[in-house]
Order: structure tokens, then C-alpha cells, then sequence
């Protein structure tokens, strides 16, 4: 009877701090209030491991309403960053942001989050494969670090570990991180169905990781955006097989343009060579 009256205590001094807070300057969102999981400790009276949940849950019941009302929702990160301060223990949260956030998303709020994922399941090559990706890709790339977060699997006795996530680290060295290796771990993470509900995020991650960076205004109307959703359409249904789908994808691949060469540099140095 105690841990319920605690629980249902801690429920509604949730929901007044969500229901009176401000929310944070520069956003639409009503709902973008959230604590500290320091201030939240002295509320939840012992039972940091259910309000964590509680949170987790508020924030994937936005995350499903933004896809539904067409706007971004910004806030997954931060949501599981609290979620998973109270109970580091908490799986979900590392699986999932890492799952569904983009490689080359601009908000960082997601690194302490997978960060703290590798400390608590080092054995986990997966939570470390998407933070991994995320420093090698990211807004502030961090090739040095990535391969140093992977290169822990190569001498692992884990058997289980695929033989080219043991050497991926040398990819993330060399700068050539493989985009068929992200895009298969992607693949297996849009068949998982804890994902079901969210598949619209998987679209966007497979254009971003194909190398379309641009924001589209009108899913409807993008025609890369619906072929990507036809083809992983396709394979869960059953109407495409998987390696079709992945043969199709890598095809769609941008090819990276050179950067311009510097014509004023080149300028002054035939400058300097003339006689």
C-alpha cells in the first residue's frame, strides 16, 4: 500500500510540474518542460526506476503524436537522458534513441545518453555500434573516439559477435566507415517490433545516411522519401525481400561531391611560378 500511494504521489507531482512549468524559449512544444533527475529524486521517494519509466513513456506518447500532427519533436534525447539518469539499468531508452535518431542529427543531446549505454552493457556491441556512428557522423565528427568506443570487440570472447563489427574499428581510423554496415544495422532495427509504431523515423535516418541532408518540407511530395518508404514498406509485408530492399537503397546512395578546388590559391601560386 505504501509503494502505490508513493507511485500515485509521484504521478501527480508530475503532472502539475508539466502542467505549471514554462517551456523552454525557442520551441512550439507546451509539453518541453523537464527537470533535472537530481530535482525528480526528491519526489519519487525511492522509486527512481518507475518515474524514469514514466517519463520514458511521456516522451514516446509525443514522439507518436509529432508524427501524427506533421511537427519535428525534439526532446527524445532529453527524455531518455532523465529516464536513464534515474535507472541506468533502463534498456529501452539506449536501444531505442539509438535506433531511431539519425547519424548526422544536430542535437547532440543523445551522446550522454549512448555514452552512459556503453559503460552500463560494454558487452552490448549494438549501443556502442550507434554511438559510434553518431561520433563518426555527427555534427562534430570524432573518428579517434568512434573507433575507440569499437575497438574493445575485436579481441572479445563473445562469439557471437559478427566478424566485421570486430574490425570495424579500422574503418572508423581510416575514415571509411562502411555505409552498407549502417544501413544493415538499421534494417534489422526497423524489423524489430518495438519499432512498429515508428517506422516514419527509419525513413528519414536511411535518407540522411544516404546522404540526403536537406529538410523536406512535403513527405507526400518527395519522391525519395516515398521510394525508401515503399521499399521498407515492402519488406516488412512480406512483399520484398530484404536483400532487394538493401540492393536498392545502396543504390540510391548520393556520391559525394569533391570540395571546390581554392582558384585564388591556384591563382597565386602559378603567380609565383612565372617568370
Amino acid at each position: 500500500m505504501r509503494f502505490l500511494a508513493a507511485i500515485i504521489t509521484a504521478i501527480a507531482i508530475i503532472a502539475l510540474a508539466f502542467h505549471y512549468a514554462k517551456p523552454l524559449p525557442g520551441t512550439n512544444f507546451d509539453e518541453s518542460f523537464l527537470p533535472k533527475a537530481s530535482s525528480v529524486r526528491y519526489v519519487a521517494a525511492g522509486h527512481d526506476a518507475s518515474v524514469g519509466g514514466l517519463f520514458w513513456i511521456k516522451g514516446l506518447t509525443e514522439l507518436g503524436e509529432s508524427y501524427l500532427t506533421g511537427r519535428e519533436y525534439a526532446y527524445l534525447g532529453h527524455v531518455a537522458e532523465l529516464s536513464t539518469s534515474l535507472d541506468s539499468l533502463f534498456y529501452t531508452p539506449y536501444y531505442f534513441v539509438g535506433g531511431v535518431t539519425p547519424v548526422d542529427a544536430p542535437d547532440t543531446s543523445d551522446f550522454s545518453v549512448l555514452r552512459r549505454a556503453t559503460r552500463v552493457y560494454p558487452e552490448n556491441w549494438r549501443l556502442s555500434l550507434y554511438f559510434a556512428l553518431r561520433l563518426a557522423r555527427g555534427p562534430y565528427p570524432n573518428r579517434t573516439e568512434a573507433a575507440n568506443v569499437m575497438r574493445k570487440y575485436f579481441d572479445s570472447p563473445d562469439t557471437t559477435i559478427p566478424d566485421h563489427i570486430r574490425t570495424i574499428y579500422r574503418s572508423f581510423e581510416l575514415d571509411s566507415m562502411q555505409t552498407e554496415t549502417a544501413l544493415e544495422t538499421i534494417l534489422n532495427d526497423v524489423m524489430q517490433p518495438r519499432f512498429k509504431k515508428f517506422r516514419a523515423s527509419f525513413y528519414v535516418k536511411i535518407l540522411k545516411l544516404l546522404g540526403y541532408k536537406g529538410l523536406i518540407n512535403d513527405y507526400d511530395k518527395d519522391e525519395n522519401y516515398q521510394k525508401v518508404k515503399y521499399l521498407v514498406d515492402g519488406m516488412l509485408d512480406g512483399r520484398i525481400p530484404p536483400v532487394v530492399v538493401y540492393n536498392r537503397l545502396l543504390a540510391m546512395k548520393k556520391v559525394e561531391e569533391p570540395a571546390p578546388a581554392d582558384t585564388t590559391a591556384a591563382a597565386d601560386t602559378t603567380a609565383s611560378t612565372s617568370p
